[in-house]
């Protein structure tokens, strides 16, 4: 047969082997574009339909054997990018996700599109379970889409079982827009004037007139402080409504009010405060994809797994962790000590706290929970001495040292007695100018100056925080002292002995009374309502402020915004940042300096300031 019927010949049989390969035949096909493998023609075609035909029938083996053969045979073919594709394709079937990563990115370079490599990994990793990503994303570490694939699955873990130290942490490194990364993905709702029910226990006949309003002075309170935040906030151009619904702490009542005609227009839900309503209200803000927002608890059960039911404190967990983060920062040395009440809130601040410590391996020799029974055997191990004696040779040097102080005692006649007839028991003793028997002795702690670098007290006991810094500040020492603001309500505490020490509080509430806002927001609550503003009154001013700012910035849905992580600025609290959170990540620790009270840890949530 001439060279033209050889070439008619293997154009036939090639044609055969793609009419096979059309109609699904891929076993035939395969073995008929093999046989064509070495055809200075079809050769190089027929190679590359003969690995796809071993893909399709799932011979995974087969087919990267033969594309990668063509990759070394011919690596400047102009089909390069369909050979990468489905040497990819292969590996990703058979689960080799590091090669399959690599030759994903290596086909985005040679085509200069990414579109092809995000729908392979799209395909690939999102059906993965959280721990098969975490362990691929502890293999590639440097892999973005791995890494947003793995934030994908942890946002979608249960609240309270949500790592949110590892999503900030990925976020972070690769800049990705967490609310674009959410479980639920939400629509940009924009209105001229944004409807805000306020679902609370106002225990009310009418609302005609809340300063005679008398019954439920933390609600009323809270109330009034909303009202005046709407004036401010049409003053600023940004309107707001607000609607009262009263759930009289009944779970039947919040029933009813969820059905009342028009509720269902209302843009952001503000309450209930109690357990059985608040559940009631979060199962409808899910269901109905309405934020749902809790003024006053700091607990994480109010929360509960809905996307859409949010904190405007942050919970005693992330106090405790916060807290932690300065506690690291400023360290005299690597070993802590924390005492802890046996209560729900003090519990989980303390052990937020710890874990915060022991990820910078700071070790925690003591993790006590404190009662009336034991607190003060626990105090002891601060503050219990005992008399260290000296030869006259080692108190005269030892007074010369800055911070040392020796004593001097007589030798009672019962220790000489035990001198002479005991040889084990020993007293350096020394002789005055009138050859009196005496000895010099030291003052030491049972626990070593400088051993413990820090100390929390999660305690709202006014007696136990006393007696706790009490026994701080006999020791001398460098030790760090942390607690709550609440502290700063104790009538046994001293404020100087606060400075001295420089005792750090965790203080979610502080404002600055210092500061032209507040002196103004007050006389303004005082025109208004004739009284000077309770915490409530803050309270509640500033959780609307900061909900009317939000939604004229982002929208009804506006997580969008708050998943940036960005730090808002409060009017006279210090301000809000939620990032991954559903709860407020800002934790003012304040101390106090030249008996003025001050934030200290403002650089570690402060950003850019809106």
């Amino acid at each position: 047969m001439g060279l033209s019927g050889f070439a008619q010949s293997e154009q036939s049989e090639y044609l055969e082997a793609k009419r096979l390969f059309k109609n699904h035949q891929y076993l035939s096909s395969k073995a008929a574009f093999s046989a064509l493998s070495e055809s200075e023609v079809f050769g190089k075609h027929a190679t590359l339909y003969a690995a796809i035909s071993a893909y399709k029938i799932g011979d995974y083996s087969s087919s990267k054997d033969i594309l990668r053969q063509l990759l070394v045979q011919f690596p400047t073919w102009d089909q390069k990018s369909e050979v990468i594709y489905w040497l990819a394709m292969s590996n990703f079937e058979t689960q080799d996700y590091g090669r399959a990563l690599a030759e994903v990115s290596e086909l985005t370079d040679v085509t200069g599109n990414s579109e092809v490599e995000e729908q392979m990994i799209q395909k690939y990793l999102s059906p993965l379970d959280l721990s098969e990503l975490e362990e691929l994303q502890s293999d590639y570490p440097d892999n973005q889409y791995v890494a947003e694939y793995l934030v994908r699955k942890l946002v979608g873990v249960p609240y309270q079982e949500r790592d949110f130290d590892r999503i900030n942490r990925l976020v972070a490194k690769w800049g990705f827009k967490l609310h674009e990364l959410d479980v639920v993905e939400l629509p940009i709702v924009k209105k001229e004037v944004y409807n805000i029910a306020v679902v609370l226990p106002f225990l009310f006949e009418s609302l005609e007139n809340t300063a005679l309003i008398s019954q439920n002075s933390l609600v009323m309170d809270m109330y009034q402080g909303m009202l005046l935040a709407v004036e401010d906030l049409a003053a600023a151009g940004r309107p707001v409504q607000l609607f009262p619904y009263d759930t009289k702490r009944r779970a039947q009542n919040t029933e009813e009010i969820l059905q009342t005609e028009g509720f269902e227009n209302n843009d952001v839900i503000i309450g209930p405060l109690y357990p059985q309503p608040n559940a009631i209200v979060r199962a409808y803000a899910e269901e109905n994809q309405v934020n749902h927002w809790n003024p006053l608890s700091a607990n994480e059960e109010v929360i509960g797994n809905s996307s859409f039911s949010f904190l405007v404190k942050p919970t005693y967990s992330t106090q405790g962790s916060q807290l932690g983060e300065y506690a690291v920062k400023s360290r005299p040395n690597d070993y802590a000590m924390i005492f802890y009440e046996e209560s729900e809130k003090d519990s989980l601040f303390a052990a937020a706290f710890k874990e915060r410590l022991e990820q910078d391996s700071i070790e925690v020799v003591r993790f006590q929970p404190i009662n009336k029974l034991n607190s003060h055997a626990w105090l002891d191990t601060l503050s219990a001495q005992y008399d260290s004696y000296l030869t006259r040779e080692e108190a005269d040097s030892i007074q010369l040292l800055p911070g040392r102080f020796v004593r001097e005692r007589r030798v009672r006649k019962g220790e000489l007695r035990k001198i002479e007839k005991d040889t084990s028991y020993y007293m350096p003793v020394s002789y005055d100018e009138d050859e009196n028997a005496v000895v010099y002795y030291e003052k030491l702690f049972y626990m070593a100056p400088d051993s413990i670098g820090t100390i929390l007290a999660a305690t709202r006991s006014n007696l136990f925080a006393n007696n706790l810094i009490s026994a701080v500040e006999t020791r001398g020492d460098s030790i760090n002292l942390f607690g709550y603001g609440e502290w700063l309500e104790f009538t046994m505490l001293s404020y100087n002995q606060l400075d001295r020490l420089g005792v750090g509080l965790s203080e979610p509430d502080f404002m600055d009374r210092d500061g032209l806002f507040y002196d103004d927001l007050t006389q303004k609550f005082v025109n208004r309502y004739k009284t000077k503003p309770s915490m409530n009154h803050f309270r509640g001013y500033e959780t609307v402020y900061f909900l009317g700012k939000m939604l004229h910035t982002y929208g009804k849905y506006f997580q969008r915004g708050l998943r940036g992580g960005e730090y808002w600025k409060g009017v006279v609290l210090e301000g809000y940042k939620y990032g991954a959170t559903n709860d407020n990540q800002v934790v003012p620790v304040v101390k106090f300096n030249n008996a003025k009270l001050e934030v200290v840890n403002r650089d570690l949530y402060e950003d850019r300031k809106k």
